[in-house]
């Protein structure tokens, strides 16, 4: 089975690699990611092809620390509005708890996993599918990096763990730069990847980042090719669509997400003949159109992914919207697979 990354995860590799002295859109080509589909971050890439691609470049320009570099000059932003929907969290625990839980919105087969440890610490483990017969370091070096750099966007870019540990060898050349980009040990050839985590950190609200928010959106707005003060509409289909397959897709979460109240979101819907009940309506019939009659997702599946508590409800809906429900369209799809 292929899994799938956001495009997001190759945030800032173009300029990387050009300034390490390799040629990005080569790189891509021979791997076989043409540029076009790296120009939208919310597009899906197969995850293998992101490790090869990294590997490749670290070869390419002779430099072990590629994936380490590349991770640790990323954070929230790579997540897009998921990003900041976690940066609205009460703490940091819950923000990491959200990104566990939901780590497959942003990379298939990554599992991100958090275990309270006897010094009082929390310790982050991250399991990569495709990466655990050590595959791909450069991958693993850019995932945890950020990660790191994630909760350094959210405690303040002071903080550093007591410990970072990677199951693969030290690169012959470059040991010393993990210390010195973690600002503390590090550990190779060990059981897990990831790194420790203070009580104290976990227990704070994430900072404000409305610098950082309105970056995330902005950038959203230019993929979108909409903008902000003529229509939101576009944008709050984006920000539903990212947020149904959590269960939280609410107008307050989205109103966060988007950084501004939820009366406010309202009131520019309104503006718009439109409102968020309609949007979230419109976005599912959207999604399960396609999912439905064009792949081969089960309807469980879809039904948990638009968010609805179960495929039951989901049907209902889907027999509103098309007149027979979508049951009927599996088993036409079935048998005609089977002809």
């Amino acid at each position: 089975m292929t899994e799938f990354v956001r495009a997001g995860s190759l945030n800032g590799y173009d300029e990387l690699a050009r300034k390490m002295g390799a040629n990005p859109v080569q790189l891509q080509k021979a791997i076989g990611l043409p540029s076009s589909q790296l120009r939208d971050p919310d597009n899906l890439i197969p995850y293998e092809k992101l490790g090869k691609l990294l590997e490749l470049t670290a070869r390419e320009i002779g430099s072990e620390t590629f994936g380490l570099r590349l991770g640790i000059n990323q954070g929230l932003y790579v997540l897009g509005l998921f990003g900041a929907y976690m940066s609205r969290q009460d703490s940091i625990t819950s923000a990491l708890a959200v990104g566990s839980k939901h780590t497959h919105l942003h990379a298939q087969g990554a599992i991100l996993t958090l275990e309270p440890t006897q010094t009082g610490e929390t310790e982050l483990k991250l399991d990569i599918l495709i990466a655990q017969t050590g595959r791909f370091p450069q991958l693993m070096a850019l995932s945890i990096g950020l990660i790191y750099q994630l909760i350094r966007d959210m405690a303040g870019h002071q903080w550093h763990s007591s410990r970072v540990f990677f199951r693969h060898p030290p690169p012959e050349k470059g040991k010393d730069l993990y210390a010195q980009l973690f600002s503390c040990p590090v550990e190779f050839n060990a059981e897990h990847d990831g790194f420790y985590i203070d009580r104290e950190t976990l227990a704070k609200k994430p900072r404000a980042l409305e610098r950082l928010v309105n970056e995330i959106i902005f950038n959203q707005f230019e993929q979108l090719q909409t903008n902000a003060d003529n229509d939101l509409t576009p944008l709050v289909k984006h920000a539903i669509l990212g947020l149904l397959p959590t269960g939280d897709c609410s107008k307050t979460n989205v109103a966060l997400c988007l950084g501004m109240h939820p009366k406010k979101l309202q009131r520019a819907l309104e503006s718009s003949d439109t409102s968020f009940r309609l949007l979230l309506e419109e976005t599912r019939k959207e999604v399960a159109e396609t999912a439905v009659f064009k792949s081969s997702m089960s309807l469980t599946s879809i039904a948990l992914n638009l968010g609805y508590a179960d495929l039951a409800v989901f049907s209902r809906s889907f027999r509103r919207w098309f007149g027979h429900p979508p049951s009927m369209v599996d088993r036409n799809r079935q048998r005609s697979e089977t002809c």
